[in-house]
C-alpha cells in the first residue's frame, strides 16, 4: 500500500514536471526564467569576448602577411644597384611569412571552435530540458507503470537521462566560465604582450625605405651619381638586414605565444573541461556517455604501451 501511494506520488511530481516541460509559457518560467538567462548572457558574452580578441588577432596576422609582402615586392627595386641585394629581404622574411600562413589556419580553427561554441550555448536548453528531459520524463514515468513488460530497466535509465539531460543544460556555460577564468589567469598577459609586440613591429616594417631606383630619361651623369648613391646606401643594407632579422626573430616568437593561447582557450581547454565534466557524470552515474570513444582511447593506449614494451 505505502509502496503503491509512493508510486502515484512519484508519478503526479513527474506529470507535472513534463507538463511544465512541454507548455512554452511554463518552461519559460520555470526553466528558462532570469537566474538561468543571465547565466547562458554571462557564458555568451565570454565567448563573444573571445571571438573578438581572435578576429582581431586574425586581423593582425594578415595585416602582418601584408607588410612582409610589400618589403618583398619592393626588393624588385633594390636589383638594379648590381650589388646582390634584391634576395636578402626574402631571405630574411621568409620564415616570418611560413609562420604567419601557418598561424592563420590555427586562427581559422580557432574562429571555428568559438562559433561552435555559440551555438552549443543556444541549443543547449532545447537540448537538454525540451528533448533529452522530457524523454527522461517518460521513460521514467513509463517506468513505473510499465516497467515490467520490459527488459530494460527504464525507470533507472529515465534518472539516469534526466541527470544527463541537466548535465548537457550546464556543461557549455560552465566550461566557458572555467576557460574565461584559466584565460583571466594564464593567459591574458600573454595575449596582450605578444599581440601589442607584433603591431609595434609593423608599424615599424612600414617604415622601411628601400633605394630608389633609377629613371631611363636621366643623363649618364645623373645615372652615375644615382647608383653611386645607391651603393652608398647598400652599405647600410647590411645594417637594416640585421634589424630585420631581430624584429623577424621577435615576431615568430610573439605568433607562437599568440598560437599557445588560442589553442588553450579555445580549443585544448574547452574539450578538457567537457571530457572532465562528462567524466564527471561517468562517475557518479557509472553510465559511460561515449562507450565506442572510451573503448578506442583505451585500445590505443594499451597498444602504444605494448610497442613500447
Amino acid at each position: 500500500m505505502l509502496n503503491d501511494r509512493r508510486k502515484i506520488l512519484t508519478s503526479l511530481i513527474l506529470i507535472a514536471l513534463l507538463v511544465v516541460t512541454i507548455l512554452p509559457p511554463l518552461r519559460a518560467t520555470v526553466f528558462e526564467n532570469q537566474l538561468l538567462q543571465l547565466v547562458d548572457q554571462s557564458a555568451t558574452e565570454q565567448i563573444d569576448e573571445s571571438l573578438g580578441r581572435a578576429l582581431t588577432t586574425f586581423a593582425l596576422a594578415r595585416a602582418t602577411n601584408g607588410v612582409i609582402s610589400v618589403i618583398q615586392e619592393s626588393e624588385l627595386a633594390v636589383s638594379p644597384a648590381g650589388v646582390g641585394l634584391n634576395l636578402a629581404l626574402g631571405q630574411v622574411l621568409d620564415p616570418l611569412n611560413d609562420m604567419v600562413e601557418r598561424f592563420s589556419w590555427v586562427m581559422l580553427v580557432a574562429l571555428t571552435s568559438l562559433g561552435v561554441q555559440r551555438f552549443l550555448i543556444e541549443i543547449s536548453p532545447w537540448l537538454g530540458i525540451e528533448l533529452l528531459g522530457s524523454l527522461a520524463l517518460l521513460l521514467w514515468l513509463a517506468g513505473l507503470w510499465l516497467g515490467r513488460w520490459f527488459r530494460a530497466d527504464l525507470t533507472s535509465l529515465g534518472k539516469r537521462l534526466l541527470f544527463l539531460a541537466i548535465v548537457i543544460r550546464f556543461a557549455v556555460p560552465l566550461t566557458a566560465a572555467l576557460n574565461q577564468m584559466s584565460y583571466d589567469y594564464f593567459l591574458a598577459d600573454r595575449y596582450a604582450v605578444a599581440s601589442s609586440s607584433i603591431a609595434e613591429t609593423n608599424a615599424e616594417l612600414q617604415q622601411v625605405e628601400t633605394i630608389p631606383d633609377t629613371s631611363d630619361d636621366e643623363s649618364w651623369w645623373q645615372q652615375l651619381s644615382s647608383k653611386l648613391k645607391q651603393a652608398e646606401q647598400a652599405i647600410d643594407f647590411k645594417r637594416v638586414q640585421s634589424w630585420l632579422k631581430q624584429r623577424s626573430t621577435q615576431m615568430i616568437s610573439s605568433f607562437l605565444d599568440l598560437l599557445v593561447v588560442f589553442l588553450l582557450n579555445t580549443v585544448i581547454l574547452p574539450i578538457a573541461f567537457l571530457w572532465g565534466i562528462f567524466r564527471l557524470f561517468k562517475a557518479l552515474t557509472g553510465v559511460p556517455l561515449l562507450p565506442k570513444v572510451e573503448q578506442t582511447v583505451a585500445e590505443r593506449m594499451a597498444g602504444s604501451k605494448s610497442e613500447e614494451k
